[in-house]
């Protein structure tokens, strides 16, 4: 069973909205060709028998009538059909939270109820009741898909989400192939699929990489047919979104190449794989989880704009990055990732030539290991790289203890570029006051002449936070504007590049509290 929350708008409603697929028992098993078109018999919503029916007359209203009702019976009896004066966006909300069954039923009211009846169909809500109710499982929620889409043929549909849990799925691949070859003959825009706590992860047939008029593509807990050479017909596909999917190096690299349109890609959790090459003329953003790689190679890419992962890799992984001149944001480097290729010059933490320089990149995600003898110097010669800055996230190596860090090794650091002249934000993630964080972040205060805001991310009180301003107000600053903001994460705190550059919304609403 499933519903959308109501829109105000009738392009915001058309976008959020879906139907319930609940009759009162499970609908008849229906099939249809791709080569013919599908039956119009109707389905067990029996939308179609409901629409022949004749409405209903009007009860005759009779003035005055009623034992001594006021001015709200007489407003209730005055026979006007106050319903269909609500505007479309409105109507429509109010479909998408009534039983499809039900929904179906408004259809004989009138051509213009018949019309929003179809209208309601245009995002395809398909999931299955969680928990699942009885007799409403896997079987029923693929019959009942089946029914709708054969009882409609001519109805547009521009979205397609569908949602199940559970065994069962695996036996009904061929009904879910022929869902996708029809949708794409309707020219479905968005494709969402979740097979949520489905053990194993069922494979997805081929023709979900068919269809020509999708801009949109998310997969959830899904398994792709690992085809050597894949059959691509995604010309217009803009976002790819794969979470908890396995599939092979091949595989992808086939997708993320030849989708022409490509613009935005999110990969977490993906199995199968332990390298990424990316070669891509179209894409802007790639997102995702990369701890599980050995390698992530950017060879082709001159488009992209952010490069952004949740943290570093867990074992020791190279990056290379041979051309990228557009790039904006990276994160996160540190010293696991070893080496670091920049154009075809290997960074190692020694000197910076001019060839390893990225002038492109204006905010950069850092992992510090404070535990680490040595850290101050690859710090500062890592920055070397980029002589642009102007936005720096640091985040402590969680995995180690810091240790007792001697001033002298920052004070022996004399000149950085970028945190001279260009970086005007910082931001601490999981800042939680350590020593050792505040000798960096002395060391950067005394230096950063255009730093504007330093933002402090922790998991503490706002006494804490108060008796932390208080602290910061005796350090030697080389900007006197430079001013501080303290946060606090409502969840576990999760890299805040990441969020504020792939997750905006959930950045905004849900993640961080200010505390000053």
């Amino acid at each position: 069973m499933c519903c959308v929350s109501p829109s105000p708008s009738a392009s915001a409603t058309s976008s959020r909205r879906g139907q319930i697929i609940a009759p009162d028992s499970p609908p008849s098993l229906r099939s249809y060709s791709d080569d013919s078109p599908p039956t119009t018999r109707a389905p067990a919503v029996h939308p179609e028998v409901e629409f022949e029916a004749k409405p209903a007359k009007r009860a005759r209203v009779v003035p005055g009538g009623g034992g001594g009702g006021g001015g709200a019976d007489a407003a209730a009896g005055d026979g006007r059909d106050r319903i269909s004066d609500l505007p479309d966006a409105v109507l429509l909300s109010i479909l998408s939270f009534l039983p499809f069954r039900d929904a179906g039923r408004t259809a004989v009211l009138s051509r213009r109820w018949r019309k929003l009846f179809d209208e309601s169909l245009l995002d395809f809500n398909a999931c299955q009741p969680f928990p699942p109710e009885e007799g409403r499982g896997c079987e029923w929620v693929i019959r009942s898909i089946t029914d709708i889409l054969a009882a409609r043929p001519d109805v547009r549909i521009r979205s397609f989400r569908f949602v199940m849990y559970g065994q069962g799925f695996a036996d009904h691949l061929a009904d879910v192939d022929r869902w996708f070859r029809t949708l794409a003959r309707r020219g479905v825009r968005q494709l969402d699929v979740d097979m949520l706590y489905t053990v194993p992860a069922p494979l997805l047939p081929g023709s979900i990489l068919e269809f020509s008029s999708l801009e949109i593509l998310r997969v959830f807990n899904c398994n792709f047919l690992d085809l050597s050479l894949p059959v691509l017909r995604l010309p217009v596909l803009r976002t790819l979104d794969l979470s908890n999917v396995s599939m092979s190096q091949g595989f992808l690299q086939a997708m993320m190449s030849n989708c022409p349109s490509l613009e935005c890609t999110k990969l977490k959790n993906i199995t199968g794989l332990d390298k990424i090459c990316v070669r891509s003329r179209s894409l802007v953003r790639l997102f995702g989880d990369f701890s599980y790689l050995k390698e992530l190679v950017v060879e082709d890419a001159p488009n992209l704009e952010e490069l952004v992962g949740i943290g570093l890799p867990l074992a020791a992984a190279k990056v290379k990055i041979v051309f990228a001149p557009k790039l904006r944001v990276l994160g996160y480097l540190g010293k696991s990732v070893r080496p670091l290729v920049i154009h075809d010059t290997v960074f190692d933490g020694g000197i910076v030539q001019f060839r390893t320089l990225m002038s492109s990149v204006k905010t950069l995600a850092i992992q510090v290991p404070f535990s680490e003898e040595g850290h101050t110097i690859f710090v500062a010669q890592l920055l070397k790289c980029f002589p642009c800055l102007e936005a720096l996230h640091i985040e402590p190596d969680s995995r180690s203890i810091c240790r007792p860090v001697d001033v002298q090794e920052w004070d022996t650091i004399t000149s950085v570029q970028c945190i001279e002249h260009s970086m005007n934000k910082l931001i601490f993630e999981d800042f939680g006051g350590e020593d050792c964080q505040w000798r960096f972040l002395t060391f950067l205060l005394g230096m950063a002449r255009a730093l504007k805001d330093i933002d402090f991310h922790c998991s503490e009180s706002k006494d804490w936070a108060s008796n932390q301003i208080e602290l910061l107000a005796y350090t030697n600053r080389a900007s006197a504007d430079v001013r501080f903001h303290f946060y606090r994460f409502s969840s576990w705190p999760v890299s805040s590049l990441y969020l504020c550059h792939c997750c905006p919304q959930r950045c905004q609403k849900e993640e961080i509290v200010a505390l000053i």
